[in-house]
């Protein structure tokens, strides 16, 4: 994985005996904290991200709220990250007691640097690609040379896929500037699980299949294993009576990273979403599946402490882009 917490000084992650009890009673202390004019949707996937942390619900919810009002001070309308967003982005300040002046401040220093290399405007995307590189950094400054591989990855991206890539990549292009290889080599290897995920799983082109192949490429796996595992865990979900439509391939392509028979995790899964039900009645449908994930990774990568932190942190990386995504389309319609 790209990014870990230090041992030294990482965070005191645990896999709760019951991860849907734990998450119901940080949501319920985030939204007894919070404006009544909070997302809701935000929140949750705010309590997701928290359920791994040790604490009581309550002080984990009030160090939250508090560097989000740190955040909405620094991380003005400039930046474009929305309230919605900024919750998940204090969240993540409180799980790796980071310093959210710090990390505003290397939120301005970078977009600089985006700038004088000619990377074009990426708005709330820019803040989250800066929120994995300081995860690869352990906290230290970000450097050049690694602003630069970004850029060179996403180059190499568009070279293959120029109308499906764009400054929503960022943070995933973060994400593999960690791992080994030339930009050339990388760029040709997601553009190879992208091709695959089709051929063989039968998936439709566009923007959801190239996350999907871009998440599958930081496993290191060879593309005919993942490809076939993939398709593997999505027959699965459609045997045990689960649609499964394009905003649910990177939930697929994250599942894979779980080194657990398919049966299992679909099953996990599965009796997540059944107690999600009564527990939140207003879930959608693409909503609750993605929660019951979430619910089921914790529990499945709670087995394996050294990928809890990591595993989870790219689940919540790809949630965060949902967020931003569906606020930019509803704010164009």
């Amino acid at each position: 994985m790209p990014f870990r917490s230090d041992a030294a000084s990482g965070p005191a992650l645990f896999a709760p005996p019951d991860p849907l009890e734990r998450f119901q009673a940080i949501y319920a202390a985030l939204v007894a904290q919070g404006s009544w004019l909070s997302d809701k949707v935000a929140l949750r996937l705010a309590a997701a991200s928290l359920i791994t942390l040790t604490g009581e619900p309550a002080l984990l919810a009030s160090a939250t709220h508090r560097r989000d009002a740190e955040l909405r001070v620094r991380l003005g309308w400039l930046t474009s990250v929305a309230p919605s967003l900024r919750v998940l982005l204090a969240a993540q300040m409180v799980k790796y007691a980071d310093d959210s002046e710090a990390f505003a401040d290397e939120v301005e220093r970078v977009r600089e640097m985006f700038r004088a290399i000619h990377l074009r405007n990426g708005h709330a995307y820019e803040a989250l690609a800066v929120l994995v590189l300081r995860r690869l950094q352990r906290g230290q400054p970000i450097e050049q040379t690694q602003v630069l591989r970004l850029r060179d990855i996403y180059e190499a991206m568009k070279r293959h896929h120029w109308f499906l890539t764009g400054p929503e990549d960022f943070p995933v292009c973060a994400m593999l500037v960690g791992r080994p290889g030339t930009p050339a080599e990388i760029g040709a290897g997601t553009d190879a699980l992208y091709r695959a995920l089709h051929d063989r799983a039968d998936l439709w082109r566009g923007d959801s299949l190239q996350t999907a192949a871009n998440m599958l490429y930081l496993t290191g796996v060879e593309p005919p294993v993942l490809v076939e595992r993939f398709a593997t865990i999505l027959a699965g979900f459609r045997e045990a009576g689960t649609r499964i439509g394009q905003e649910q391939y990177d939930e697929l392509a994250i599942l894979c990273f779980l080194a657990r028979p398919t049966a299992t995790i679909v099953a996990t899964v599965t009796a997540y979403r059944e107690r999600l039900r009564p527990a939140i009645p207003w879930l959608t449908r693409t909503d609750a599946l993605n929660l019951a994930a979430s619910l089921a990774f914790i529990e499945i990568a709670g087995q394996d402490p050294d990928a809890l932190g990591p595993l989870a942190d790219v689940k919540l990386l790809l949630d965060m882009q949902a967020i931003v995504a569906a606020r930019a389309a509803s704010a164009t319609a």
